[in-house]
């Protein structure tokens, strides 16, 4: 319901027992003329009827409120915005029955806002509120915290974010990861690949898109577990390689296109097709040099069937066709090595 800023009655807030708390969540009563700079204080005390009206002020984009908020010295109105996000029925612990409008999702997401650097909250206060947080008897608030640290970015957040992956709660575990991947400090892969080997398909899938999102700085102990004993550290490992696209996980890939485990050989084979050309000369040595299963014929010719360069097709071709044949074992590594030589030949690739 609009509100309007008209009203000539300034609304009392100095108390949580005004009739205004008992009226019905969906009628939303004036907002009232009161000064976003008092209803802020009042609303770090814990007076709920002004906090309800500053988040308007603030869900409005009013530049006074954002003021308000940013030159307010207390932690406690960051302490309350962030419970208020996570658990959208209490203020400073007593119970917040708010207007229909302040209950959605984009309210939370704007509140949220609040607390990144230059949107209101001081940086360093809204980093101190979260990090102690972390530590909050109630998972929601941990969850949100995590999730708020990772928009900040910053690197102090590290270690409680190492320590929230063990968290007795599943969504705080995936918020940290979350989270870790969008710090970018090259000292957390280490412990995402810890976590990886006991976590769930959520969690994983989670920890997979951090790894890759830190690209580089992950390669060399992503290519150490590639040659885990574990499928599931090896399919992980061999899939965010591929999605990095990191030179030095090429002969990593290469390799993974004859792992037992077909699930990952096919990882390997959808990775190498990211590198293009650079693949064609690394797959091929491997059907001169290796035994020629058919699942090797499956994933290493995925890999050269798409391959994207017009000029690869009439060498890759006869190739393709000799795996498909029933003497492949003997006829592969022979097309191989010959498409080989005339693509260095020709110089289509190099040697």
């Amino acid at each position: 319901m609009a509100l309007s800023d008209s009203s000539q009655t300034n609304m009392a807030t100095s108390g949580d027992t005004t009739p205004l708390e008992q009226t019905p969540a969906d009628v939303a009563p004036p907002v009232g003329i009161t000064p976003p700079q008092i209803l802020a204080a009042d609303a770090a005390a814990g007076r709920r009827g002004a906090a309800w009206r500053l988040l308007y002020w603030i869900i409005e984009n009013d530049p006074r409120a954002i003021v308000a908020v940013a030159s307010l010295d207390d932690d406690r109105l960051a302490r309350h915005l962030l419970e208020f996000i996570a658990m959208g029925t209490t203020w400073a612990g007593k119970p917040f029955v708010v207007p229909g409008p302040l209950r959605s999702a984009y309210t939370r997401t704007r509140l949220r806002t609040l607390f990144l650097p230059g949107s209101g909250i001081d940086s360093i206060r809204a980093e101190r509120v979260l990090l102690s947080a972390m530590h909050d008897s109630r998972p929601a608030i941990r969850e949100n915290a995590a999730g708020i640290l990772g928009l900040l970015g910053s690197p102090t957040a590290t270690p409680v974010l190492v320590e929230a992956l063990h968290d007795p709660v599943p969504a705080v575990r995936l918020q940290a990861a979350k989270a870790l991947g969008r710090v970018g400090d090259p000292s957390v892969v280490a412990p995402l690949l810890t976590a990886l080997q006991s976590a769930d398909e959520q969690l994983g899938s989670q920890i997979f898109s951090s790894l890759v999102r830190l690209g580089p700085a992950a390669v060399p102990m992503l290519v150490e577990t590639s040659a885990s004993g574990s499928s599931w550290m090896r399919w992980h490992s061999v899939r965010a390689l591929g999605d990095i696209r990191d030179l030095r996980a090429l002969a990593v890939l290469v390799r993974a296109l004859g792992d037992t485990d077909h699930s990952i050989a096919w990882m390997g084979a959808k990775g190498l097709v990211h590198f293009g050309r650079q693949s064609v000369g690394p797959v091929l040595r491997l059907l001169m040099a290796g035994e020629v299963t058919p699942w090797m014929v499956e994933t290493a010719s995925y890999v050269l069937r798409n391959q994207h360069d017009p000029k690869l097709k009439p060498y890759l071709d006869p190739v393709i066709q000799s795996m498909q044949g029933v003497a492949f074992r003997v006829a592969t590594p022979q097309a191989a090595q010959k498409a080989l030589s005339q693509l260095i030949a020709d110089g289509v690739i190099v040697s």
